[in-house]
């Protein structure tokens, strides 16, 4: 099967997740699905927000947000085993805790997952 990343984008006020990744998944027999995975607790911090001067989850000091960051991906190295790329724990660990910025970690994770 084939994957591949449309978008993703904020989710609503009423939402309690942060973005929504919507995918393109191309199956053997040449239909195609559309799947949507939400993902991100919208009230947690994350090593994105961390990094956005102005962001109430900035921290000033790039090794402390190392530090956190850190601590967050020992907690969900379990996340991983999944193997599946499109499921939330890897969307969070990708995307919201791998670079400083969503812009950064969207293109990181396409490159890696060719997607």
């Amino acid at each position: 099967m084939k994957v591949k990343l449309l978008k993703v984008v904020k989710t609503p006020p009423t939402s309690n997740q942060k973005y929504i990744a919507e995918f393109e998944l191309l199956k053997e027999d040449g239909k195609k699905k559309i799947k949507k995975v939400g993902f991100g607790q919208k009230s947690a911090r994350d090593y994105t927000l961390m990094s956005k001067k102005g962001n109430k989850h900035y921290l000033e000091s790039k090794a402390e947000r190392d530090k956190v960051k850190n601590a967050y991906r020992a907690r969900h190295q379990k996340d991983l085993e999944t193997r599946d790329f499109t499921r939330p724990g890897h969307l969070s660990w990708f995307l919201l805790w791998s670079k400083p910025t969503i812009g950064a970690s969207i293109e990181a994770y396409k490159k890696k997952f060719k997607v």
